[in-house]
């Protein structure tokens, strides 16, 4: 029966987490069917997984029950029922090192890693025929669908917390996660719960999340002592009921936490269609949530870092643990002295052996070995003592790498052994039908014990027929429903809500709690589709608000906000799941919800239409920014760490750059390939870009500003459709002629056209009168300083990227006028507004260790002494840093004769990669008709409009930029240049143009001046010839 199955499931995951398991009694429970198991102690590994050096003090599971109904799995729900699970955690110390425990740690560690990872593989699928993965598929499907359908599992008071007081010493701190409630029930089409019946067209499961919780308390009441050596509630000072009593009340109150994630409660809906019509979504999900807070204060972020650095500092010291002195440095310091050079040279010498031929034959002969003896175990031969004892040693001494990577070998060579070898039936256990293999990760003698109690449970066919029959699923048919889904069929659909989001930043939680930053937004909706060969994403955002906390008496402390914004709605968005999704009524108001929303996106790779490979459709608002260079200033402050953790933040940094780095890395080659193989993406952007005001004050109402309208931003592409991009495709090996580039041009390049309007400046001695100009345009007040542009560009990108005569992308711009306008107003005020725009950044003063705030020169304060055990005074090590790249010095002595070699080598490279070497890569052309620059002098008085003084005049501004294999060209030029004199009231016409390039002896239809510049690579074939 399922018995041996459950059993098997249960005994591998209590086992990693419950100390002294006794899995014999659980399986009389399972057989029965009925499981309870209470006040269960948690080991002292527990959290191992997560490779952080930090032991579990106390660990408690109240209640876990199991509910099977063997006699009518159909019919009955299975009840799973976890009460009170508490767990305790503090950091490690040197004191605590036990060089044996780490190491059998780390290795139980490393092989449960393994073993779930390769829980997939020992399914068996490996070697079977595409009609048996199919079956396979199709019954993992039918035994998921029967689990699900009348699984029922209720989750109560769960909290994990973590304590430290040797990080921050005097500063103690605690932070945790806890859940209130969790369940996940069956339901019927209304939502109510129920039983569901075999007959049933879907499965409905309906998932209510009460209460889960992050905090982090800083100078916090510990349950414990805050040090991990110290195993068990008594050693920790307090009595073990005591202490669950505290762990109760933290959920059930709430009071006086810190929390960083805001309690959290939210319903999901899943559907899971049965009739296997392609119209409806094989799986439906919804999660719906009213709230999602997040809070972070200033002395949470510093207690992150003295964190981050405890661990920092233990990771690297625990490697050289086992060779460090046990006498002080001061009792000896040649020991000392001796050991700093040794973990130095340990290093460098293992560094170098692995660069010799001794280790690559340790390893070839480890890998010969041990791929012999993980066949022979999966072979499930006979095994000496001598070799499970080799086996384990070798697994001991491999990395997780070479393990999964060596048996993946082995898994081959087996395949490849026993192809066209026909394997007597063997009788299949219910745990080895469940892991694929009969063999468990223990050791040999472990297996015998195992294997004697898994031959009461194999799987006769009786029992086979019974499994089918309680999942309902029929060997035959199974092959027969397996045909290929349609494209526009969904396999899953998951919509999610939420009514409102924030995020803020504090100062003093304890104190004054002022929050420096305040961000909040609405209405946020996000569905995807999954489909046999697409995906399709849809996100929007209602609106978005950020207040400013850092300037007392402040005019705007709305410093971000959505331009003419619609009220916030009130209805709750959980309410939406009794809500039928298909109603016609419903589906006009998410429309429109949509079309108001800030920010709208969707995104769709492989779109149905085929109209390209991917599409995007972006959509967003103006916003209103309100510029605060205090704001600025005090964020800054806020995430700047103190020197003494500098080096732990460094090593930390490092390795995030490292990861950015890989990323940006893999998305340049994404895009590369892309272009290589021509990708398109049907792109419709329609952005109202940002409008910046930047005051002299916010505190004063008539305060001088200046604003910059970024206008509106559009762009839209023009696709060559397929059928034209095969027929090109087809003469891409062929010569072209005059007429096939003359009929070509056209179609050559994907275009995707940009277009830039009503972008302005404007500078005057108001917010309100200022933002009134934006559209009045008084020219009496004069208040731009650059007038309303507009720009066109098109991005052109070749449909057939390796054809070598043609440029590959190419980018022309348009822009019809510029005109900016100074007055010696107008130049006075911008320089006042750029000198206070630029953020006064306080580096020379110094910072406090815990609030980082700057600590000023105040009299009345009294200066704390640092304590005596900061942990600045903790020695530092570079665990996380990268070892810095040392590049060998090179001397080049290039010789004619080897520059002549070179030339010829470059030569035959071009010949066998067929390049061009006048070949455009890159083209970018632009033009701008006239270019004005108006000087203006201001009224003292302001009475009167500013009288215009001097006028420059440039046309036909040409820029020319492209790039080639081995060259880049840039040319310039300008057709006209005049500077007009408007002091003189009216002077004589001769001597208006006080500057002109169209004097009275110039050429009406010469240019004033070409410019060009070429920059060409040494390795060129014509760089002699051509460029010498």
């Amino acid at each position: 029966m399922l018995e041996g199955l459950v059993a098997g499931l249960l005994n591998r995951f209590l086992g990693m987490y419950v100390k002294n398991f006794d899995p014999k009694q659980l399986n009389v429970g399972i057989w029965s069917g009925d499981v309870k198991l209470r006040d269960l102690e948690l080991r002292r590994e527990a959290l191992d997984q997560l490779h952080l050096p930090v032991n579990v003090v106390e660990g408690h599971l109240g209640h876990l029950t199991l509910s099977i109904p063997w006699s009518n799995l159909r019919g009955k729900p299975v009840k799973v029922n976890i009460e009170d699970v508490y767990l305790l955690a503090a950091p490690k110390e040197d004191a605590d090192f036990n060089e044996e425990e780490e190491v059998n740690r780390a290795q139980a560690v490393k092989m449960e890693k393994l073993e779930n990872a390769e829980l997939l593989k020992e399914r068996n699928t490996e070697g079977l025929s595409q009609e048996e993965q199919q079956k396979n598929q199709s019954f993992t499907a039918s035994l998921t669908t029967a689990i699900v359908d009348n699984l029922q599992v209720v989750i109560k008071n769960i909290h994990i917390r973590y304590e430290d007081s040797i990080a921050a010493p005097g500063h103690p701190f605690a932070l945790g996660v806890t859940l209130k409630e969790f369940s996940a029930v069956s339901t019927d089409s209304n939502w109510r719960p129920g039983i569901i019946q075999a007959s049933a067209a879907s499965t409905h499961k309906l998932a209510t999340l009460g209460a889960l919780a992050i905090y982090w308390n800083t100078d916090a009441k510990l349950f414990g002592t805050g040090k991990g050596a110290e195993i068990g509630a008594e050693a920790q000072g307090t009595d073990h009921n005591e202490m669950m009593e505290k762990f109760r009340q933290a959920i059930e109150k709430g009071e006086g936490q810190q929390y960083i994630l805001k309690p959290v409660s939210g319903r999901a809906g899943v559907e899971l269609d049965k009739t296997g019509k392609t119209e409806k979504p094989k799986i439906k999900a919804r999660l719906l949530f009213n709230e999602l807070g997040f809070v972070l204060d200033d002395e949470q972020y510093r207690d992150a870092l003295m964190m981050a650095d405890l661990f920092h500092y233990f990771i690297r010291h625990q490697e050289y643990k086992k060779f460090q002195p046990k006498s002080t440095p001061k009792e000896d310091p040649r020991a000392w002295l001796k050991f700093a050079f040794e973990a130095v040279l340990r290093k460098i010498q293992e560094r170098n052996r692995r660069r010799t031929w001794t280790y690559m034959r340790e390893r070839r002969d480890d890998r010969i070995r041990y791929i012999e003896l993980f066949k022979k175990k999966k072979k499930e031969q006979k095994m000496t003592p001598a070799e499970i004892e080799e086996l384990g040693s070798l697994e001991k001494k491999l990395s997780y790498e070479d393990l999964r990577f060596w048996r993946s070998l082995a898994r081959n060579q087996l395949r490849k052994e026993n192809i066209g070898v026909k394997k007597p039936a063997q009788k299949q256990s219910w745990t080895a039908w469940a892991w694929g293999s009969g063999q468990k990760k223990e050791k040999e003698e472990e297996h015998k014990e195992e294997h004697k109690e898994e031959e009461t449970t194999e799987m006769t066919d009786e029992q086979r027929k019974e499994l089918y029959s309680a999942i309902d699923w029929d060997e035959k048919k199974s092959i027969a429903d397996s045909v290929d889904l349609p494209r526009e069929a969904v396999k899953l659909q998951l919509e999610s809500s939420l009514r409102t989001g924030s995020f803020t930043l504090k100062r003093d939680p304890h104190g004054k709690a002022n929050e420096v930053l305040s961000l909040m937004f609405d209405s946020f909706q996000a569905k995807a589709l999954q489909r046999p060969d697409s995906f399709l994403a849809d996100m929007s955002l209602g609106g978005l608000r950020v207040y400013d906390g850092t300037t007392e008496g402040s005019l705007y402390p709305q410093i971000v906000k959505v331009k003419d914004a619609a009220s916030v709605p009130e209805k709750k968005a959980i309410e939406a799941l009794d809500s039928d999704d298909d109603n016609a009524t419903e589906k006009k108001a998410k429309e429109k919800a949509a079309e108001d929303a800030l920010f709208h996106l969707i995104f769709e790779q492989n779109p149905l239409d085929n109209s390209a490979d991917s599409s995007v459709m972006l959509k967003l608002k103006s916003i209103e920014v309100i510029y605060n260079p205090q704001f600025v200033v005090e964020i800054a402050n806020f995430f700047k760490p103190p020197e003494s953790h500098m080096e732990s933040i460094g090593a930390l940094m490092e390795t995030a750059g490292a990861t950015v780095e890989g990323i940006r890395q893999q998305t340049r080659a994404g895009l590369e390939f892309a272009l290589e193989e021509h990708k398109t993406i049907n792109a419709q952007l329609d952005i109202q870009a940002p409008l910046i005001i930047i005051p002299e004050s916010i505190t004063s109402e008539s305060a001088l500003c200046l604003i910059l309208d970024a206008g509106h931003v559009s762009l839209n592409s023009e696709l060559v459709d397929k059928e034209t991009i095969r027929d090109i495709q087809s003469k891409q090996k062929k010569q072209y002629s005059e007429d096939d580039y003359k009929q070509l041009e056209g179609l050559m390049y994907d275009k995707f056209l940009l277009k830039l309007d009503s972008t302005q400046v404007l500078i005057g001695p108001g917010v309100k009168a200022t933002k009134d100009q934006l559209q009045q345009n008084d020219s009496s007040k004069n208040m731009h300083i650059i007038d309303r542009i507009n720009m066109d560009f098109v991005l052109e990108t070749s449909i057939i990227p390796k054809a070598t005569d043609i440029t590959k992308t190419r980018i022309s711009g348009h822009l019809p006028v510029l005109h900016a306008s100074i007055s010696d107003m107008k130049y006075k005020n911008l320089m006042k507004l750029i000198d206070i725009a630029i953020p006064k950044f306080e580096t020379d003063e110094s910072l406090d260790g815990r609030t980082n705030a700057p600590v000023k020169g105040n009299q009345n304060s009294t200066p704390q002494k640092p304590q005596a055990e900061d942990p600045a005074s903790r020695p530092r090590s570079k665990s996380f840093q990268a070892s810095a790249q040392q590049k060998d010095l090179v001397v080049e002595d290039d010789t004619d004769d080897e520059g002549d070699q070179k030339t010829k080598d470059i030569k035959k490279a071009m010949e066998k990669n067929d390049i061009n070497l006048h070949q455009r890569n890159f083209e970018f052309k632009f033009t701008v008709n006239k270019l004005q620059g108006s000087l203006y002098r201001a009224d003292p008085q302001g009475r009167e409009p500013d009288q215009l003084l001097v006028e420059l005049v440039a046309e036909h501004f040409y820029l020319d930029f492209y790039l080639r294999p081995y060259d880049m060209v840039a040319e310039v030029l300008l057709k006209s240049l005049n500077v007009e004199d408007y002091i003189e009231q009216d002077p004589s016409p001769e001597f208006k143009q006080i500057i002109s390039s169209q004097g009275f002896d110039a050429e009406e239809d010469k240019d004033l001046f070409t410019v060009k510049f070429v920059k060409v690579n040494p390795d060129s074939p014509e760089f002699m010839s051509t460029y010498e």
